[in-house]
């Protein structure tokens, strides 16, 4: 019988979530602010399955900084992603909902998301 390893569930909802950043920018169409969203998605699920592949008691919240100081308790090099996590933090609310003084990202942005996101994703998998 094999071991199941929870955090695994975790990862494939992340890469499902980059995927749909990535087809947000195809070609022909492409809509930035989805791509940004699903890139924070991304993100956010890749810092919630290394805390779930080390057992570590977290809040199930969407605070980006939050899950990367959890991860930095256990790993000192989540500190490094202070950055991402406040770029990418910012496409939660802000791309779904009208909010006053939210500025919609652009292509460039959207690319700069994805990018960061992947980065990441390295890190964590890097971290296992």
């Amino acid at each position: 019988m094999s071991e199941r390893h929870p955090e695994q569930d975790w990862f494939r909802k992340a890469e499902q979530d980059m995927e749909m950043a990535r087809r947000a920018m195809l070609p022909g169409g492409p809509i930035p602010e989805m791509a940004c969203y699903y890139a924070r998605q991304c993100a956010e699920r890749h810092l919630k399955a290394f805390l779930v592949s080390k057992s570590r008691c977290f809040n199930l919240v969407h605070d980006l900084f939050y899950l990367t100081q959890e991860c930095a308790q256990n790993q000192p090099a989540f500190g490094q992603l202070k950055l991402a996590a406040e770029t990418l933090g910012r496409y939660g609310a802000g791309v779904r909902y009208p909010l006053e003084n939210f500025v919609d990202p652009d292509e460039e942005v959207a690319w700069e998301a994805i990018v960061l996101a992947e980065e990441v994703a390295t890190l964590v998998k890097n971290q296992l």
